[in-house]
């Protein structure tokens, strides 16, 4: 039974990885089906700045590096290091997810578009399937070894990491387009505030996929620390 879902790890980390690998050069090549459909006014190599792209990207890296592991430790329980990176790419998916679906696209609809347009063709894989099976193997394939603290707050390094560009490009240097509306209109000086809402939002969906996990793992033993 164990052996069986080592391999649905390997399988969702696969798939998760491979239409990754598809998706981002897709989308960078002939856009989203939303900018298509704005008239392309946030030309198509630019979508490499934007966090879905960045998030998935790493996502899709940790997803290759969770297949290899998951081949080559075969009985092994998972490492501390490796669920603190799994913890960070699930939680960055979940921002990427819910940025979409709560905010963005609700944004959509109320100026009279579809919905649906940021969750079809290559976006469907980067806002919305990937990083729902992301935390959907966390929370279940991944054992139920203690998470701490410092982990979690590692878990916010993608949203720092990329606040620093966005609010020097954005604000400061003024090269890039505000992508997704956080000035709310230029009002530039709620960005700073805006990314440590972000922070706060991103360190407690790694808490609570923490919690999650610890609750509904299907695999009870605990990992080796190393």
């Amino acid at each position: 039974m164990k052996r069986n879902k080592n391999h649905l790890f390997i399988a969702l980390n696969l798939f998760i990885f491979i239409t990754t690998a598809i998706a981002v050069p897709v989308t960078l090549t002939v856009g989203s089906r939303a900018t298509r459909l704005d008239g392309g006014d946030l030309p198509y190599w630019q979508h490499i700045a934007t966090f879905t792209i960045l998030s998935n990207i790493f996502l899709g890296l940790i997803a290759l590096a969770a297949t290899i592991v998951g081949i080559t430790k075969k009985d092994k329980p998972f490492s501390s290091s490796f669920i603190t990176w799994y913890l960070a790419a699930a939680s960055a998916g979940l921002v990427t997810f819910f940025t979409v679906v709560l905010f963005l696209a609700p944004m959509r609809a109320a100026n009279g578009k579809d919905y649906f347009d940021m969750l079809l063709e290559s976006m469907f894989f980067l806002h919305f399937l990937n990083p729902l099976l992301v935390a959907f193997t966390f929370i279940f394939l991944t054992g139920r070894s203690k998470i701490t603290l410092k982990s979690r707050l590692l878990a916010t390094l993608p949203i720092i990491l990329y606040a620093i560009p966005y609010i020097l490009n954005v604000v400061v240097l003024q090269t890039w387009p505000d992508f997704y509306g956080l000035t709310f209109g230029g009002k530039y000086f709620l960005l700073p505030l805006v990314f440590v809402i972000f922070i706060i939002f991103i360190f407690s969906l790694a808490s609570l996929l923490t919690f999650l996990r610890k609750k509904f793992s299907l695999l009870p033993l605990p990992s080796v620390l190393c």
